[in-house]
């Protein structure tokens, strides 16, 4: 009898400290949600304010405003951040109890030269024109969701000239797209300026696989006083193989001309 009442008290002790084990790797192999992160702006004139926060007792954020993934040596958040620098800020989230989080990242865009008008020589497509004319110039940036209507969507390429009210040195051109594959939207094939007394043309490199949607930029330098500056961006005309619209025209989805 005091045998089988040894082996049971040794039964519950070694049930007891298996499902405690359990436990404990059961919440050392989930996640930690991705941090919220919400900026009041996306151009900094001055300064733009970040905030950040995930509703999880006892976590820690940490975060990089230079385009690094966060570790626990990174500066940790504590109040809401003040930005007068552009970059890509990351965050992520730390616990002692789970794994960290996936990052999340948000870019944040110096102002650039107001421009006055913009000429279109191409039509938007008539379901994703956007906010009109001016949408492109308009200095305000789209969400990762192709209806947002600061998005202007084309099935061809995407021609402009965009004018300035008077002479101004431009130093670059930073063209914003949209890269969602899932919806048939890629990255330009490539992007041609040209300027009076110049023309430079930028190729983009082709997709090898899907990735994520990504809001994504590529820059050309200008270098010149100019009044009018002609873009033209090209959309790709031959869709690849690993995807299901092999063979056809991309989307093309741009949501913002950037002048410095």
């Amino acid at each position: 009898m005091r045998l089988m009442s040894l082996c049971f008290m040794l039964f519950l002790l070694s049930s007891c400290k298996q499902e405690t084990q359990t436990n404990f790797l059961q919440q050392n192999s989930i996640s930690l949600a991705q941090p919220r992160v919400v900026a009041n702006k996306t151009f900094i004139d001055s300064f733009v304010t970040i905030k950040a926060n995930l509703k999880v007792e006892d976590v820690n954020i940490y975060y990089t405003s230079n385009g690094d993934v966060p570790s626990l040596t990174s500066q940790k958040y504590t109040q809401p951040i003040q930005a007068s620098e552009p970059g890509v800020y990351k965050f992520k989230a730390f616990h002692s109890d789970w794994k960290p989080s996936e990052i999340t990242a948000i870019t944040l865009f110096k102002k650039g030269l107001s421009a006055d008008s913009i000429l279109w020589h191409t039509k938007a497509s008539e379901k994703y024109k956007g906010q009109g004319v001016k949408a492109l110039i308009n200095q305000t940036k789209a969400s990762l969701n192709f209806t947002d209507k600061e998005w202007v969507g084309f099935d061809t390429t995407a021609i402009a000239t965009i004018q300035f009210d008077k002479k101004t040195f431009v130093k670059s051109i930073t063209i914003s797209y949209l890269n969602d594959p899932a919806s048939w939207i890629f990255p330009p094939e490539n992007i041609e300026i040209s300027t009076i007394n110049d023309k430079k043309t930028k190729s983009v490199l082709p997709l090898k696989e899907f990735v994520d949607k990504k809001n994504e930029t590529i820059s050309i330098p200008v270098e010149a006083e100019i009044k009018s500056l002609k873009v033209e961006v090209k959309n790709l005309q031959s869709i690849p193989e690993w995807h299901e619209g092999k063979g056809q025209k991309a989307w093309l989805f741009i949501d913002e001309f950037i002048f410095n």
